[in-house]
């Protein structure tokens, strides 16, 4: 275990167990969207607690479309204990951050808003150094920290509608099934980006600047993202499914620095 990673938990994190990470409570994400009100438009106007709804619901999506959670202790606790490293010197310490293994043979990874991190068992797998699942869970953070999914949100402007609590209190029913649906529109359109359409390149660029430069300042090693990058490039056809959405890799390893791969 990376010795860096180990005193910033005696420093200051709580000790991990896997009970912590349970993501069973995110079936209540639903109910939790009627107490939604109307969000404001721009990312930068959704406040915390709707970003704490759409983050529930996202994640929700993504564990059922990739199979559910892994439950390995080891695999539970490595995972959280290079997340919150990095975490906890990102733009956003403040978040509730939450990293889980999904059951899924496929290579990709997932965040969702509100600190939600995803890696599928196929790239987990690959990445048996810590600092290249560094540089994995960097740019995922990355994501979050630039609030790239909620831009989506705001600009398709999704989410606006009247207070549900007032809807609730009513007896117009039709307002509240109508404040339901821009939820779900906004859900929904976030899942196509993650699982359909991908960030536009730029985004994803920035995401593996962001993700590399996080990894290097928590003390990992710079070049883990890009060491991961070019091993699934070489591999070619034998990885099925290698970031599906995300631009290709040749462009991805252009815009990195030249760096040596991590020690094994």
């Amino acid at each position: 275990m990376k010795t860096l990673a180990v005193l910033i938990l005696a420093l200051g994190l709580a000790p991990l167990s896997p009970a912590q990470f349970d993501f069973g409570g995110l079936s209540s994400a639903l109910d939790k969207a009627k107490s939604i009100g109307k969000m404001a438009k721009g990312a930068a106007g959704i406040g915390p607690e709707e970003e704490k709804v759409i983050g529930e619901s996202v994640a929700l999506e993504i564990v059922g479309q990739y199979g559910g959670l892994v439950r390995d202790p080891a695999v539970v606790t490595r995972v959280n204990l290079v997340g919150r490293s990095l975490a906890r010197y990102s733009g956003r310490p403040e978040l509730t951050w939450r990293f889980a293994v999904l059951q899924s043979d496929t290579v990709n990874a997932f965040s969702a808003p509100d600190g939600y991190v995803f890696i599928t068992r196929g790239l987990y797998e690959l990445a048996p150094g810590d600092d290249v699942l560094a540089g994995i869970l960097g740019h995922e953070i990355a994501h979050i920290t630039g609030r790239h999914a909620l831009k989506i949100v705001a600009r398709g402007e999704f989410l606006s509608g009247a207070s549900s609590l007032a809807a609730q209190q009513s007896s117009d029913v039709r307002q509240l099934d109508a404040q339901l649906q821009h939820f779900d529109a906004g859900v929904g359109q976030i899942a196509d980006t993650l699982f359909k359409n991908g960030f536009d390149p730029q985004t994803e660029f920035a995401a593996d600047q962001g993700g590399r430069a996080l990894a290097s300042v928590t003390g990992y090693a710079p070049g883990g993202l890009r060491a991961i990058l070019t091993q699934l490039q070489q591999q070619g056809d034998k990885t099925r499914a290698v970031f599906s959405t995300h631009p290709p890799l040749k462009d991805r390893i252009h815009r990195l620095p030249d760096e040596p791969p991590p020690a094994a």
